[in-house]
Order: structure tokens, then sequence, then C-alpha cells
């Protein structure tokens, strides 16, 4: 009997879940408040605090060591030591790692409807992270054995080379091996910007104690989805570089030197163009001639354009056939060569597989890091300051003083100095110690980023890998606000040289939505009066009264509202998929040396409106622009920045 009450005792003493309920129900709350769901619901946040509250902190905590992982990574690859970049990619995909861990806590408020966006934000942040650390280990891979091409050091870079020439052999014959892993980048890129898209910036604060917020998660967002595309946009031209440097076949171009300081709508007049080889990389030049001797061959057949015949007194006020030398016309590079290669072979029956264009520029970067270069029969060449031109680069006062004083030679045997001054500068650079490569590389970079140097070739599969990656000099389609201004240097002058342009963007929308834009382009000539007239230059005169045809394109089916500035009446009219507002000054009231100044203005209605407040919009520099200003303000914001290259913007108004 006493074993049997022993036993009933240990089973009144288990827990028996089935009870719970009777127990809750039948508890005594105290007097203070008979209301059992009441205690429940306070209760119940108490609960929800603590659940997410510790988690928090340790979020909070891993996060903040994440940040400084990712700031020293940062820092680490300036220094362009390869091998520290590689330890740091690994501590910082370990911190990662534990933040990602801290978070699994927090999954369950995903369903909740405002905390839940933060949590979600944050496993798309990690994701993005993990996904663009990979590919950084795959891009530092497939860099190393090119590490000092580029500037890297912290590992042995692959050829065992001594020369810049030696460097670029092994990289034309490497570079096959290197493509599929773009492609493994891009892939990995592609999940970082999936994830970083479905950030919600606007969701968060613009501060917190002091420190940007929404701000530094808009730009993250843009970075890595700059990055995607770059990268996507990269991939074609790499895949065709061995095409192009002649891995499997000798490939023959025609150089056309553009001078920028007499600026065109392609980037400069015309002045000579040169014929080079490419064989496994190996450059050989062919000929070199000046664009007036070809044009002297040409029987022109069409009638030019209004604007050269309304604005160039010669040939044209006399003769109103098309001359070569004018037919980069089009501010779309390929257009223009598309009308230029045609008749440039009625006259010359050399073969070439594509044309690249260069200006002044592209020499000065490169006579920057060579120094001197000497040129058989024509002296010597320099990027130093030259005092005859307020200082311009010595490389461009000799070119413009060959091209432009006046004398009895034969025009031929002034401008032909393109091709044997390419010449010299390219054997100096491919036999410089390969130390100077990765300057040379950088100079290069920059000459293609920022359009001193164009690219058009017939072979379509080409043509569309550079115009991905936006070295073709194309007018580029674009869904948002779009804006190129596009200058002509119709006076003869060198004036560009000296002039300073400012372009200044007012947005405003109204409650509609709808957005008015007022822009005005101001042009500015601080430099003395035909700067190098003197007895030591022989009678060259540089700066002089400029003369400018203008062309303003902006998205097609905008509707202009008012102007200022022009001489002549504003055409308005579509082209290349864009509206043009098109004027001209100089005649009446010519830009002057010395403190000219002349402005321009322009007000209009765009076709769309805002939606959601989201404002895209893409500035298309003209190649030989000498980098104008800009100013964009909106909503009370403003930006200031010098153009470059193209830029895009993507604005909350």
């Amino acid at each position: 009997m006493e074993e049997i009450k022993k036993i009933e005792l240990e089973k009144s003493n288990k827990f028996d879940p089935s009870q719970l309920w009777l127990k809750i129900k039948t508890f005594k709350f105290p007097r203070l408040c008979h209301c059992r769901v009441l205690w429940l619901l306070l209760l119940l946040p108490l609960l929800l605090a603590a659940l997410i509250a510790v988690p928090s902190y340790f979020v909070f905590k891993q996060t903040k060591i994440v940040y400084k992982q990712a700031l020293l990574l940062k820092e680490v690859a300036k220094t362009k030591d390869l091998k520290a970049v590689k330890e740091k990619i690994i501590s910082t995909r370990e911190s990662l790692s534990g933040l990602e861990n801290s978070l699994k806590p927090l999954n369950w408020i995903g369903f909740l409807p405002f905390l839940g966006g933060y949590q979600k934000d944050a496993l798309h942040l990690v994701r993005a992270g993990e996904a663009s650390l990979e590919a950084a280990e795959i891009v530092v891979a497939a860099v190393e054995p090119y590490a000092d091409i580029i500037g890297l050091s912290g590992t042995q870079a692959g050829g065992g080379a001594e020369t810049s020439a030696d460097r670029i052999d092994f990289l034309a014959s490497t570079l096959e091996k290197v493509t599929p892993q773009i492609g493994e980048i891009g892939q990995k890129l592609a999940v970082a910007k999936t994830e970083v898209d479905q950030i919600n910036p606007n969701r968060y604060p613009e501060k917190i104690r002091n420190k940007e917020v929404r701000k530094s998660l808009s730009e993250l967002v843009t970075l890595v989805d700059q990055a995607s595309t770059l990268t996507s946009d990269a991939r074609p031209v790499l895949e065709k570089t061995p095409w192009l440097l002649g891995i499997d076949a000798p490939r023959r171009y025609l150089i056309l030197f553009q001078n920028d300081s007499e600026i065109r709508p392609t980037g400069g007049f015309m002045t000579a163009y040169a014929l080079l080889e490419v064989n496994k990389g190996k450059l050989k030049p062919l000929l070199s001639e000046d664009i007036y001797t070809v044009d002297s061959k040409f029987k022109p057949d069409q009638k030019a354009p209004q604007a050269l015949i309304d604005y160039i007194a010669f040939p044209y006020g006399k003769d109103p056939r098309w001359r070569l030398r004018d037919m980069n016309i089009s501010p779309d590079f390929k257009v223009s060569m598309e009308t230029f290669i045609p008749n440039f072979q009625k006259v010359s029956k050399e073969e070439f597989d594509g044309v690249v264009s260069i200006d002044t520029r592209v020499l000065v970067r490169l006579l920057e890091i060579l120094g001197p270069v000497g040129v058989p029969e024509w002296g010597n060449f320099s990027a130093t300051p030259d005092k005859r031109c307020d200082g311009c680069p010595q490389v461009v006062y000799e070119l413009e003083k060959l091209i432009t004083k006046p004398t009895s030679e034969i025009r031929v045997a002034r401008k032909a100095v393109i091709g044997p001054l390419m010449h010299s500068v390219l054997s100096n650079a491919f036999g410089s110690p390969k130390e100077k490569l990765p300057s040379l590389f950088t100079a290069s970079f920059n000459s293609l980023i920022e359009k001193d140097i164009l690219f058009y070739f017939p072979n379509g599969e080409v043509q569309k890998a550079m115009e991905s990656f936006n070295l073709a000099g194309r007018i580029r389609d674009f869904e948002g606000d779009f804006f190129h201004w596009n200058d002509s240097n119709l006076g003869g002058a060198k004036a560009n040289l000296f002039i300073n342009q400012k372009v200044t963007q007012e947005i405003t929308v109204d409650k509609d939505g709808q957005i008015i834009k007022e822009v005005s382009v101001e042009f500015k000539n601080p430099s003395p009066h035909s700067v190098g007239c003197d007895a030591e230059s022989g009678g060259l005169c540089l700066n002089a009264p400029y003369r400018d045809w203008f062309r303003l394109y902006v998205p097609k089916g905008s509707q202009l509202l008012e102007s200022l500035g022009s001489e002549v009446e504003i055409k308005t009219y579509e082209e290349l998929g864009k509206t043009v507002f098109e004027g001209y000054f100089g005649n009446k009231a010519p830009l002057n040396p010395n403190g000219g100044y002349t402005k321009m203005v322009f007000k209009y209605k765009l076709p769309f409106k805002v939606e959601k407040g989201q404002y895209q919009l893409l500035i298309q520099k003209q190649p030989g622009a000498h980098n104008p200003q800009y100013v964009l303000s909106w909503g009370g914001k403003e930006e200031e920045f010098e153009l470059k290259t193209d830029k895009e913007f993507r604005l909350k108004i």
C-alpha cells in the first residue's frame, strides 16, 4: 500500500503539458488586475523585446567588426600590395560569416511588417558582400600574372621580362586564359547586384550620430550596380583583345589624328592620318599623310551640311561640296566614320581592319611618362609647359606650329609629322623599362575612358564589343534624362586650348511631376590675345576670336520653352534618337581672348514625368572637350564636378 502511494505521488509531481492551460486559467492574478489577457499582453512585448534585443546586440557588435575589416580592405587595396589584399579578403570574409551567424536568431522576425524589412536588408547585404568578396578573390587570381603591368606588388609576376615590350608580349600570349574568369566574376557580381537592388535606402534615416546612413547605402547600391555593369560590358572587349593585337593574323589600323585644340563634333579637326600594323602585339608604322593631301585628290560629289556652308567661308562660300576633312560632322563617331571611310577609300586604296582616332592629350600623357622624344628630321617633343602658348605642353605648340604656321612649303611636309611622332613615342614606350609599364597602362586607360581614343570597326562583332564598353564614341540610348553638349569650332583658330567652359543644369519638378530644366553654358577665354604671335614664333597665332556651332542633345520629345545667346534662331529637330537644339555664335559677337565671355541659356520641358520621386540622368561628354566644369542642382541640393567622362546620376527628387 505504501509503495502504491509513493508511485502516485511521483506521478503527481511530474509536469503534464495538458494541464498548462488549466493552471493558467485557475491562476489567481493579483487583485490589482483581474484581467488575465491584459497580463499576457503586458508580458508578451517584454518577451519579444528580449528575443530581439539580445541577438541585435551581437549583430551590432559583429557589424562594427565587418565595417572595420571592410575599411581596412579598402586601405590595403590602395597600397596595391596583392599579397596583403588576398589576406585581407580572407579576414573580411570570416567577419562577414560571423555576421551571418549572428543574424540567424533574428530570422523569425522576417514576417513582421516593420522590423522584417531591416532584417531582410541585413541578409541582402551579407549575401551581396559574400558574392563581392568571392568576385574579388577571382580578380586577384586573374590579375596576378600581370601584376607588374598594372602596378601591383607583393607577388612574382610571370614572364621574367625586363622591358615593356616583353611584358606586352606575355600579356598578348596569355590573355585568352583570363577571359573565362571574367565570366565568373560577372556571375558573382550579378548575384551581388540582385541582392543590393532589393534594399530600399529610403527606409533609413539620413543620419545617425552625424554619420551619413541613407546616402551611404544609396552609394553602395550604385557602386555594386556599376561594378556589375562594368564587368559585363568589359568582357566582350577582353574577348576580342587577342584579335585586336593580331595574335592569329596581322591587323591594320587607320590612325586618325583629331586636333582637339580646334574642336569638332567627334573630338577635333581631322588633320592627319597614319597606317599602323599590329602583329602579335608588335606595332609597325606603314605610312603617314596630311589630310589636305588626300583631300586634294578627292573629287567631292555631295553637298555639304548647311552649317558648313553657312559658317565656313572657305571653301564652302564658293563651292558647297563636302570635303573629307569636315566629314566628322556627326557627334556619333560611328555615323561620322560611315560617311568618311567610303569617301576616303575613293582616294586611298589602303586596306585596314579598323579606325583608331587619337588627340593631343594622348601624346601629352605618354610624353609625361617617357620624357622628351626625338623624331628624325622633326626635332624633339615633350610635355614640358611652353610659355609661347601660355603654358600648354611643348608637343602641342610644336604640332600647332607645323600645322598652322604660314609657309610656302607643301602642306604634306608639315602634317606628315604625326606618323613619325607616333612611331617614336611607341618605340620609346615599348623599349622602356617594365617599371614604367603601370604608368603607361594608366595613361592609356585614362585616354580610353576620357574619350581621347575612339574606335570604329567595319567588323560588326568587334564594333559591338567596343560599343559595349563605351569606346566607340556613340550617342547612347538611355532610359531617363539625357544631356550632351556638342561644340564645333568653325573659326579655324586653336582657341579651344584656352577656353574654359561651365555648364549649369537646374532641375525643377512641379506638383504633377513634370520636369523643367534650365541650362546655361558659359564660355570664358582668359588668355592673352593671339598667344604666340611674335618674332620668335614666326607668325604663329593660336588664340583668336572663337566661333562656335553648337548642338544640345536632349531626350526625344523635349520641348524648348526659352533660349538666349544664339546669334541665329534656335533650330529644333530630331537626330540620333534625340531632340536637338542647334545654334551659333561668333560672327556678330565672337568670344575674344583676354577676358572674353559668352553665355547660352536654354529652358525646356522633358517629355516624361518623375515617378515615385526617382530621376535618372546621363551626361555624355564630347570627345576632345577639355574637362568642362558642371554644376547640377535639384531640390535645394547641388553637386559640382569636372566632366572627364560620361556620368550617370540617380537622384531622389
